[in-house]
């Protein structure tokens, strides 16, 4: 279903989001960010926390089409991520699990996986977000960014994120970010590409 592929294109497309509506992005005030190494860049603004459990509001504008979805974000120090997006009726829309530069994409509903190193994508065809992060809280003596949101560089594909009532150094449940074993189909990362929107934009 083209909504499940969608939905779970955004889990690479960034890692983190309540909202209003879907914002166009002036790109001149954003970061241009490497697909691939968008991950890396966001954790940096995360630094000093040791873990983080926060709920997640996210929008998506993909070729005029519309999508809201939410989610549960679990982060541990220095590199390890697990995000888990449900739609607006409920029921799980797909998992990313990012750990120390291997990520993890669970498709339920296909009994799939696609993993692979986030390296994978550079080069002279890599894809490019143009990123802001504001809305910055202070928990403590950390601070951090609370939204995230921007569009692709020549791509149809908007995203304004959110993240909701963090939860800052607490315990998260054992096993958190090892990917599920048996039962399910493995794909490279490679072969999601073809599923952003717009991405044949370089095609002739």
């Amino acid at each position: 279903m083209r909504f499940i592929q969608y939905g779970v294109i955004v889990l690479i497309v960034l890692a983190m989001t309540a909202g209003c509506a879907v914002q166009r992005l002036p790109l001149a005030k954003g970061e241009r960010i490497p697909l691939s190494q968008l991950l890396q860049q966001t954790l940096r603004r995360y630094e000093g926390i040791n873990t983080l459990q926060t709920q997640l509001f996210i929008q998506l504008e993909m070729r005029d089409e519309y999508y809201v979805l939410r989610g549960v974000l679990l982060y541990e120090r220095p590199a390890r991520l697990r995000l888990q997006l449900s739609s607006s009726l409920g029921g799980t829309v797909g998992e990313v699990i990012y750990n120390e530069g291997l990520i993890s994409i669970l498709l339920p509903s296909k009994g799939r996986i696609y993993q692979g190193r986030i390296e994978e994508g550079e080069g002279e065809d890599a894809l490019f977000l143009v990123v802001v992060y504001n809305d910055y809280t202070e928990i403590g003596d950390r601070r951090f960014p609370t939204r995230i949101y921007g569009e692709g560089e020549g791509m149809s594909l908007r995203f304004n994120v959110r993240l909701k009532d963090p939860q800052v150094d607490i315990a998260l449940p054992e096993g958190a970010f090892t990917p599920p074993q048996g039962g399910w189909e493995v794909h490279p990362l490679s072969e999601l590409k073809g599923l952003l929107p717009g991405s044949e934009r370089e095609e002739k």
